[in-house]
């Protein structure tokens, strides 16, 4: 899978224990944690700026006539709400691997 001599050198240096592959897929569960914690913490911020679930927020934002602020927190929070469900996925699915 790896052609490039210099990143092969490197993950037989850095992950002697671990196939290339491996050594990708580890690398990838790392990133999709960071991004989990990234996620969970805008979400657990809105909760505590709105004191509500993004569910409840979406009901009173969608169709209202909001905020300019709002509306943007709106986007981000689902955005991170969304986040949240597809790296719980993708860590899933790469635990699987490695």
């Amino acid at each position: 899978m790896i052609e490039n001599t210099a990143l092969r050198s490197s993950v037989d240096r850095l992950m002697p224990d671990r196939t290339p592959e491996e050594a990708l897929a580890a690398l990838l569960l790392d990133e999709a944690r960071r991004n989990l914690v990234k996620y969970r913490a805008i979400d657990r911020r809105f909760r505590q700026k709105y004191q509500t679930t993004f569910a409840e927020f979406r009901q009173k934002v969608v169709g209202a006539d909001t905020s300019f602020e709002e509306e943007q927190d709106y986007f981000d929070w689902e955005l991170a709400v969304t986040g949240i469900e597809e790296m719980e996925e993708e860590i899933r699915n790469l635990e699987a691997l490695v």
